[in-house]
């Protein structure tokens, strides 16, 4: 336990806590750079954890390592693609040129002496890595808990996918940013106008459950009549909404939108992946997706500023929560309600069961 009754909630969380929050997190997939962003013959870095990490493509394939040399330390990721004879595409390190192998082995010492074996001990930690939607996503424990989280229908040939989106880091913790995002409640004092109204601010009934590795929710709920969100010709002031919400622990969520009284068979996708860079620094990235307007360009400048716009105000309301890390429910600091905040203390419990600290 953490918990320390007599600091205030405002400090940071100890070190034990914050190194235990870390080696909970590293058995998932986490999204870690775009991939548009990794050019073919350059490395890049990026930090996943708190830990420095490479993300490089050599002889065709995506490859993660610690972004330390083994030598004197300095970032592989200041250095260059060569390749070794044997080895093919390796990565070297910029001060003395040793070069790295995809599996993390040093296999070429410039002052190494003739006749001499390099070290086994020469080696760089890799970690697994792969690319899906649009994304780079990393897993630092030696085998992944789950497999990388599938967002429903946006691979379907029958949608339009809009740009990826990358933002600025919030100064939050990850499940506080995911959370924001599960928070159905809100949207009549953080987005009124946009996603909530407040003569509308009865919390609408959730049906939540477990589906393999992904937790659902059901809802139907009231919105301002905002054709970017719903597509609804209706010229009322408010319309009814109905959301399927699909959240992958501990850092994806996803919402599938139609208009309650729609027959159409019209859906607008909206998802967020977030990566926790530090326990109180995370990116964000979203995405959307549509089954109607094909004739219409993907890139729909309205949405994307509306979205842009209900990020910025959860962001600012998100960043002021404190304690950092969630507190576990048996401390009473915060005071969850049912029904109305029946999602998120169903996606709390899940990261309690799955031994993700949560601490002050």
């Amino acid at each position: 336990m953490h918990v320390q009754t007599n600091a205030p909630l405002y400090s940071a969380p100890t070190a034990e806590a914050i190194r235990e929050y870390y080696e909970a997190l590293r058995p998932f997939w986490h999204p870690v750079l775009p991939a548009a962003d990794l050019p073919a013959s350059e490395p890049r870095p990026t930090e996943l954890l708190n830990q420095p990490l490479v993300i490089v493509r050599l002889n065709g394939k995506l490859v993660a390592m610690e972004d330390v040399c083994r030598h004197f330390q300095a970032q592989l990721s200041l250095g260059e693609i060569r390749e070794v004879a044997g080895y093919g595409d390796c990565l070297m390190c910029p001060y003395h040129g040793w070069s790295f192998a995809p599996n993390g082995q040093c296999v070429d010492i410039p002052q190494m002496e003739p006749g001499r074996d390099i070290p086994t001990s020469a080696r760089v930690p890799t970690y697994h890595v792969q690319e899906r939607y649009g994304l780079i996503w990393v897993c630092l424990a030696d085998e992944p808990r789950f497999d990388l989280p599938t967002l429903p229908r946006v691979d379907d040939p029958e949608f339009l996918t809009g740009p990826l989106r990358t933002y600025e880091p919030w100064v939050a913790a990850a499940p506080r940013v995911i959370m924001a995002a599960l928070d159905d409640t809100h949207g009549p004092w953080v987005h009124e106008g946009l996603v909530g109204s407040r003569e509308h601010a009865a919390p609408p009934e959730h049906r939540v459950w477990r589906e393999g590795n992904v937790m659902k929710v059901d809802i139907q709920m009231v919105q301002p009549n905002n054709a970017t969100i719903a597509e609804s010709d209706q010229d009322a002031s408010t319309r009814e909404v109905h959301l399927t919400t699909t959240v992958a622990i501990p850092n994806v969520i996803h919402f599938d939108i139609t208009a309650a009284d729609s027959t159409d068979g019209r859906h607008t996708l909206i998802w967020q992946a977030v990566c926790p860079r530090q326990f109180n620094k995370t990116d964000t990235f979203w995405g959307s997706s549509r089954n109607y307007d094909h004739d219409q360009p993907v890139y729909d400048e309205d949405f994307e500023a509306m979205q842009d716009t209900l990020r910025d105000q959860d962001r600012r309301i998100v960043e002021s929560q404190r304690p950092w890390l969630l507190p576990p429910f048996w401390t009473k600091i915060e005071l969850p309600l049912r029904p109305a905040d029946l999602p998120l203390i169903e996606y709390q419990r899940w990261l309690e069961e799955l031994g993700i600290t949560i601490a002050v």
